[in-house]
Formats: structure tokens, sequence, C-alpha cells
């Protein structure tokens, strides 16, 4: 038997976690590529505004500022303007709909314009500083102001662009100023630091600003994100129910019909009661396994589930697995073996039983006649280590993260065992997770699977245990 497994395993907790880590790496991308499109969308509707600023700064540096410097400026902001224009219209044709990877990508090179265009608002300084009226300084401080802080609530959705725009800037009118400062007669020449601190105060609040603005924009983005997921998960669920009670349905008309069958011929022909009981008995235990199981998986989606925790003995449970399957695997030319290294362990006896119990009719199910089917059991330091084995069909290693999933089947088993439901493995997950056992499957294609099933809660009291026990 041991020939048999395959190297390729998967672990429930691996799994779980790693889908849990894909999740939350898909949420933050939706947010991250959301950002970027809230900022692009409406930035059409900006441009203007800052053209026509710059053209009042103009207006008002007229008279006091040399012509071509006022017109060599303007003429920047109308350029790159339109680039910027240009660059993020290319973005909605050709990337808005691309990975996060390509967006960035393309983020990075829009911030080069950024940098440029706030070095040129920066660079306004020079056409008003200390010149003319004071009103009229005023006004273009206004406005290089406005153009800081208009835009900052945009911006602050897309870091590197923000970055790029105010550090540039705050540094282009920090030079300026200075530059500016030490150009006065020298009866007014002065600089005493105040520009700098100003600036650096400056660039402490923007940062602050854009912080709480950026969180609030993802955070909004993250539960919308939320809702949308849980509005498909909804709607899963809906179909999921809608497959579960078809596959219900038409897994649960052939044995009651075969009951109805059985009743109508006993009545018919009494003196068949014998032929008859064995087959009555088998369309029960069908009928009565697939309602357990389908009462538990709905007792999981409510929540309902309640354990009876109790001391059990293992090799009573394997006795007991062994009544109930060997006689189905002797129907179906297999030979069921049993090992058990005894143990006491605190769990809820009948869904260990169930839990156990699906795993060999599975085992069974999808292996054919004249092969093996082992159930052992042996303690595994401070747990209980159940493994089921068999000779079976296998599972494709593609497909071997999907066997836990509601209704799935793979698709040699469908060919194989065409009555079943998909559930069996769903169930022993949950119960797994309710029974603080370790779930692991590792299987090879056309050659057989292992199931492990890692058990806590074992009983440390060595009185308790008997080794090497061997069922039947």
């Amino acid at each position: 038997m041991r020939q048999i497994i395959a190297h390729a395993s998967i672990s429930r907790t691996a799994s779980s976690t790693s889908t849990e880590r894909s999740a939350a790496d898909e949420r933050w991308t939706y947010v991250q590529r959301h950002l970027i499109q809230r900022y692009i969308d409406p930035a059409q509707r900006r441009k203007p505004v800052a053209t026509f600023l710059a053209f009042a700064v103009v207006c008002i540096c007229w008279t006091v500022a040399p012509v071509a410097q006022l017109i060599c400026w303007f003429t920047a902001v109308l350029c790159f303007n339109t680039l910027g224009l240009a660059a993020e219209a290319a973005y909605r044709r050709q990337y808005r709909d691309s990975d996060l990877r390509a967006q960035t990508k393309y983020m990075r090179h829009l911030a080069i314009l950024y940098v440029i265009l706030g070095a040129i608002w920066g660079s306004s300084v020079l056409l008003f500083f200390d010149q003319g009226p004071a009103a009229g300084q005023f006004g273009c401080w206004i406005i290089v102001g406005a153009m800081l802080y208009v835009p900052l609530n945009r911006l602050s959705l897309v870091p590197m662009l923000l970055r790029s725009y105010t550090n540039t800037f705050l540094l282009a009118v920090l030079v300026c100023s200075v530059y500016s400062a030490w150009q006065l007669p020298e009866p007014q020449q002065h600089f005493d630091g105040w520009i700098l601190a100003f600036v650096l105060f400056q660039a402490w609040l923007i940062n602050r600003m854009s912080s709480d603005t950026q969180k609030s924009a993802e955070d909004q983005l993250g539960l919308q994100y939320d809702l949308e997921a849980q509005r498909r998960e909804a709607l899963e669920a809906v179909k999921t129910k809608d497959r579960f009670l078809a596959a219900a349905t038409h897994d649960m008309r052939q044995p009651v019909i075969a009951l109805s069958l059985y009743a109508e011929y006993l009545e018919a022909y009494p003196e068949s009661h014998l032929e008859l009981a064995p087959k009555i008995t088998g369309a029960s235990n069908a009928v009565n396994s697939l309602f357990n199981s389908l009462f538990d998986l709905s007792k999981f989606d409510a929540g309902e589930i309640h354990l009876a925790v109790e001391p059990v003995r293992i090799a009573q449970v394997f006795v007991g697995l062994q009544a109930s399957f060997e006689p189905l695997a002797r129907a179906k030319g297999l030979e069921l073996r049993v090992r058990v290294a005894d143990a006491v362990i605190q769990t809820d006896s009948a869904r260990l039983k169930r839990m156990i119990g699906n795993v060999i009719s599975n085992a069974i199910k999808y292996s054919r006649p004249g092969r093996k089917v082992l159930l052992a059991a042996r303690i595994h330091g401070p747990r209980l280590r159940v493994e089921v084995w068999d000779q079976g069909i296998g599972i494709p290693a593609g497909q071997i993260d999907e066997v836990f999933a509601e209704f799935y089947r793979v698709e040699a088993a469908a060919k194989l065992a065409p009555d079943g439901m998909g559930i069996g493995l769903s169930l022993v997950a949950r119960l797994a997770k309710a029974l603080n056992t370790r779930l692991a499957i590792a299987s090879i294609e056309g050659r057989g699977t292992r199931v492990t099933m890692e058990i806590g809660d074992i009983d440390p009291d060595p009185e308790k245990r008997k080794l090497a026990l061997e069922c039947g």
C-alpha cells in the first residue's frame, strides 16, 4: 500500500491560509486600482482650471515682470497641461482595465510629468516675489497656494503622483524664494530661515492631510469591495442551494423508488421477505446516510452544530466502522483492512465516525474490484493519526485543491460512481475543523489516495492506551 501514495499533498490548514492571503491580496489590488481610476477619471475637468489660474498670474504680473518670462512660463504651463491631458486620456484608453502592475508602471512615467508641473508652478514665485503692489503679490500667493492645496484631495489617492508634484513644488518655491530674497537691495536683504520653516511646515501639513484622505478613500473602497464580495457570495449561495436541492432530489429518488418497489413486491409476494430484507435495509441505509450528511451540512451553514464531547476509545470506533463498511467493501470485491493503535480521545463519537466513515466510503466507492482499502490509526506525538489508504482512481494534481469544495467531483470519479453528490469530503473538512483535526490528502492519479486525519484532544493517560491492536 505504501508504494501507491503520491508525493503531491495538500494541507487543509495551509490551503485555508493561502486562500485568506489570496483574498486579502485581491482586495488590496482592487482598492489600489480604483484609487488610480478615481484620480484619473475627473482629470480633464481640472486642467482647464489650472490653465485659467496660470492666465490670472500672467495678468496680475503683466506690468511688473518681464513679458518674455511671463510668456515662457505660461507657454510651459499650457504645454505640460496638454501633455497631462494626453497622458491621462491614454491611460483611460489602454490601461484602465490592465492589471495593477501595468497601471503602476504607467503611473511612474506619469510622475515625471508631475515633477515638471510642480517645478513650473513653484518657479512662478520668480514672477512676483516682492514685485508690484502688495495686493497683486497677495493674489499671486493665493493662486500658488490654491495650485498646491486644491488638487491635494485627488492627488492623495495616488501617493506616487502626490510626492512627485508637491515635493518638487515646495522645493521650487523654497529655492526661488531664497534666490529672490537675496536679489533684493542690500538694506532689505535678509533671510532668517522663515521661508525654510514655512515650507517644512507646509510639507508636514500636506503629508498629514494626504494620509488622512488616502486612508478614508481606501476604507471606502475596501467597504465597497466587501459589499460586492458579499453580494457575489449571496448569489453563489443561492446557486449552491439550487444545485444542492437538485443533487439531493436526484440522489434521494433512487433509494426511495427502490424502497417503494420493494414494498410493493413484498406486499404481492410475502414469501420473498428473506430475499428483499437485505435490499430494503441497504436502501434505507442509503437514505439515512444521505439525510445525515444533509442535516450536518445545513447545521454547519446555520452555525448550529453542537458537539457531544466525551471520552471515546478509538478501537471501539474502528470496530463499528469495520462492521459497517466491510460488507460494502466485500460486495464490491474489495478487501478492507483495519489496523489501530488504541487510544482514548475527547471528542464527539457520532461525528468522528461520520468523518472517518465518509472518507472510507469514498475510498470504497472510487476503487475498482480486486483492490485493498486500509484504515489505520497510530499515536503520533500528542495527536492520533488516522489514515485511509486506497488503491483507487486517484486525484489529478490540478484538482487536489478543489476536492473539499461542496458538490465538486473529480471527472473520473463521476464516471465511476455517477450517483454521488460531491458533499462527502466537504462534510469531512467541516467536521475536521469542528473536531480539532488536521486534514491532509495525498494522491497520484490512477494509483491511489491517502487521506490523513490528525486528531488532537488525545488523552495523555498511558493506562488507557493499547498498542498495535488489530480489529477483527
